[in-house]
Parts: structure tokens; sequence; C-alpha cells
């Protein structure tokens, strides 16, 4: 066989210990290796790998600050002082211009374009660590800016919270890498999954901290909330000089004896560190087999176009869904039928805490679909209720109906977004494609939350519930799409990954289609 044909066949795979290129006849080595992750369950993954799940934990800090702006940034419109010092005032009631509530509210998610973007070639060249610290400072700089902004100057608020949305973006989507690369398998669907449940906790976080300071009448209304949060950059530069660096990454780089220690001390002394190198090492070359670069461009050619698809689709999908129109405006319901909605936002978090189960237990690809079914449904309910004059009963129902869809988002779309963003893109790919993904998800967000108030507030389209049908229409072509592109990642190692889409196996049979025998030679 010619060296070129050995380059091109995925069953030709380097030795490393000998230094020569042989065929796998009885058992090839991504099968063996693949069959020792398969073998090991999540309980006792986080026996053997606990401080691969805390240090995961460690670095979806970041991830709260996303949580944490975006839900802060709606809190302080409604703050007195707050709008009094960066509005005017009207009839003795401090006002807002609508058009700077709503830059306010979309230029962190521009940042966060930037930002998602920006990991790709941050990252590939300092490593997870490394774009995690800069992440830290960029956002200190921002929150900076936004804490010293005087009284009136709106457009330095604006700037704070552009740079801070830089490093939000970069914070989302390195967690949700790093969590796929250092995770071991069983686990890998519990880390990315965390990654949603640390930016339910940060909008957890904003809620208390307004409370706590929105009634204030000197300018630590709004200057505190700003202010804490330095905490959480701060304790990522102080942990990250002892967080071991993705495997993955330093495999790429050639430093095989580091990658072999990190391993070794995420999986403690009985894992085969060697093998897991070896396991690395020879999915990059398989990768590298079927292309030789790995820029911007390569996500969207050939089959990693489809993989690049999908971890845009499941954030277009989730705004698709009508995460903000419902969730967003959930207080907006709650105050028409009287009553609060803390309830709710704990249920949410309920649900995510039981994605950590569920994701292992039932799948990606079977959560997030009928996710959306319930969503679609939810959402047409919530439609059909509002027609009439939407009196005190009707309210009452789209105020559960909230409730119920928050439990049911985020135990299914919500997380599963996250886990299969990062688990779907190809190692070599992965730091641009998740980027690719957060810009997805970054854009999404700054046009659902300039039209969804057109639809929905009282002195524009006023449609109020009705908007269920918008969205409910769009989750219904959503669900359509999910089922046929939406693969089942579950149990499937990256090499696995990149061999099904290799051999253009349908999305839908992913979670089925057997690629080695009994033998372990590859169908």
């Amino acid at each position: 066989m010619s060296t070129t044909q050995e380059k091109n066949d995925p069953t030709m795979v380097e030795s490393i210990d000998k230094g020569t290129t042989e065929p796998h006849n009885d058992l090839t080595f991504l099968a063996r290796a693949a069959a020792t992750e398969h073998a090991l369950t999540p309980l006792q993954a986080m026996h053997t790998h606990w401080r691969a799940f805390m240090w995961c934990l460690f670095m979806c800090i970041g991830a709260l600050l996303w949580g944490y702006d975006a839900q802060v940034g709606g809190g302080l419109l409604s703050v007195p002082q707050f709008r009094m010092d960066f509005g005017y005032v009207s009839d003795g009631q401090p006002i807002l211009p609508a058009s700077w509530q709503s830059a306010f509210n979309s230029v962190s998610s521009i940042g966060g374009m930037f930002g998602g973007l920006s990991l790709g070639w941050i990252s590939d060249r300092l490593g997870r660590r490394g774009a995690v610290a800069i992440a830290s400072v960029v956002s200190i700089i921002g929150v900076l800016i936004q804490f010293f902004t005087p009284k009136h100057v709106n457009a330095m608020l604006l700037v704070g919270k552009l740079i801070n949305g830089v490093a939000l973006g970069l914070f989302v989507s390195c967690a949700g890498a790093y969590c796929a690369e250092v995770s071991p398998l069983a686990l890998r669907g519990i880390t990315t999954a965390g990654v949603n449940l640390w930016i339910v906790l940060g909008q957890f976080m904003s809620n208390g901290v307004i409370r706590g300071t929105g009634n204030r009448t000197d300018i630590y209304a709004y200057r505190l909330p700003f202010a804490l949060q330095w905490i959480f950059p701060v304790i990522l530069l102080i942990g990250l000089p002892f967080a071991p660096e993705s495997p993955w990454w330093l495999v790429r780089k050639g430093r095989y004896e580091e990658a072999e220690k990190v391993l070794l001390h995420l999986g403690g002394p009985t894992i085969d560190a060697k093998l897991q190198r070896q396991q690395i090492q020879e999915t990059i070359e398989l990768e590298d087999s079927y292309a030789v670069t790995s820029t911007y461009v390569d996500c969207f050619r050939g089959e990693n176009l489809k993989r690049t698809v999908v971890a845009m689709m499941v954030f277009v999908l989730q705004q698709a869904a009508g995460v903000v129109f419902v969730l967003g405006f959930s207080t907006y319901f709650f105050e028409l039928a009287g009553f609060a909605d803390n309830n709710a936002f704990n249920l949410g978090v309920v649900g995510n805490l039981l994605t950590f189960y569920t994701v292992n237990r039932f799948g990606r690809r079977f959560l997030f679909n009928w996710g959306m079914v319930a969503c679609t449904i939810i959402l047409l309910l919530i439609g059909f209720i509002w027609i009439g004059n939407a009196n005190q009963n009707a309210k009452w129902a789209v105020s559960a109906f909230t409730i119920i869809y928050n439990f049911v988002y985020q135990i299914s779309i919500g997380p599963l977004g996250y886990v299969i963003f990062a688990e779907i893109s190809s190692a070599k790919l992965r730091s641009k494609t998740v980027g690719i993904g957060i810009w997805t998800n970054s854009l999404c967000g700054l046009i659902a939350n300039i039209v969804i108030p057109y639809l929905v507030n009282p002195d524009e389209a006023n449609l109020g519930g009705y908007v269920g049908f918008i969205f409910g229409g769009l989750a219904f072509v959503g669900t359509i799409w999910a089922y046929f592109f939406i693969p089942e990642t579950k149990g499937r190692t990256v090499d696995e990954l990149d061999l099904l889409y290799e051999k253009q196996v349908p999305a839908r049979h992913f979670g089925t289609y057997r690629l080695y025998d009994g033998d372990g030679e590859k169908f």
C-alpha cells in the first residue's frame, strides 16, 4: 500500500511506540480504547475522575457571569436610581429612552459574538487556560469601566458592557470546549450540561442582588451589582495556575509527556494514561487524514459543515422555541396574574439539576427532540388561552404554563444545547465550532431581545400571549428539523463521531449504528 493510501485510510493508524504504520487486523486500537471508555459508568467515572469533574466546574464559573450579565441588565432598568442617573425626569418620573434601553440590553450580545469567534484563535495558541485568563482580564476591565461610569455618560457604560460581553463570549465558549476535552466519556454530558446550570445560577444571583440593592437612593444601587462581577474573574485568575490544561491541546502541540501527566492527574493512578494519550493522538491523526488545515473555513467544508450547522442550530432552536418570550417576559405575565415568579425560577434550577441524570439515562437526541415537542405545545396553548379578552383566569393559566415551560426548557433544550454543541465538533475544530455556536447564540439572543418587546409591550403591538402562536409555529418547524438532523452523541467517543460523519450515517441513526463488529473490525 502506498504512503498516500495509508494516509487516507482511517483503518491505518500510526503505531506510537514503533513509529511505523500498521493496519489493525484483529482489534483496532481506537476500538479497544473506545471499549475502555464505554465500560465506565457515570458513578465509576465520578469516583476515578473526580478531579476532572471539579476542574470542569471551576472552568464553568465564567458561564455564571453570562447569566448574571443578561439578567442584571434588565433588572437595573427597573431600578429608580439607575433610571434617574442615566435617563431624564418627566412628570416627576425617571425615564430611560427606549432606544437606549435596547442598546443597553443588546450590547453585551454584540460583544459575546466577537468573544465567541475569537476563541478559536486565542485558545489554539494559548490553550484553554490561556483563553480563560485573557477573558478574566478583559472582564475585569469591562466591569471597571461600568463601575466608574459617571452619571449621564451613557456611552461609557455601553463601552464597558461591550468589553465585558467579549469576555462573556470567551468564557462560555471555552467552558464547553474544556468540559468536552477533559471529561471522560461517562461524564461528558454532565459537565457540558453544567455550563447551562452555571448560567441559570448567575441569573438567580443577579435577581437576588437587584432585590438587595435596587431600593438604595445613591449610585451604589447600580454600582454594587456591577462590582460583584469582579469576584469571579479574580477567582479564576487565582485558580488557573493550578488548573490542568486540556490534554487534547497538549497532544496537538506535541507535548505528549505533559498530556500524560495531566491525564494521570485527572483520572488518578488506576487509569492507563498512556492508552488515553495514544487514543487522543490517533484520533487527531485520523482527523488530519480527512483534512490538513483547521481554519474557520474548514468548519463549513465537507462533513464538518453538518457538524457546524448542528452546533449553530441548537441555539437557533432555543430562540425559535420562545425562550426569551416565555422566560424573558415571565415577570410581565406574573405581574398581570398578580403573583411572584420565585418558585418558577427555582423549578428551573431543579430541572437543570435533573439533567445530570437524564442526559446519560435517556440521551441527548431524545431529550432535545421531546423538549422541542413539549415547548411547541406549551407555546400554542399560551396563544389559544389568550384568545378573547385575556381575563384573569387566562392570565393565571398563562402564568402556570410559564412555570411548566421553565421546567421543561431547563431539563431539555436549555442544557442539552450546550452538551450537543460541545460534543458534536471534531477535536481539530472544537474551539472554532463552539465559538461559532456562541456567536450564533449571541446573535439570536440579540435579535429576540430587540424584536420581542415590540410584539409584547402594551405601547407597541400589544400581542401579549398571542406571541405564543408565532413561536409555536417556529418551534413546530424546528421540531421537524431536529428530528432529522440532531444526532445522538451519548456514548460516542470523538473518533467514533468522526467515523459516523465520514460514513454519512443519518443523524437519527447515530445512536444505534454499529461501527465495529464483535472482533473490533470497522464495518
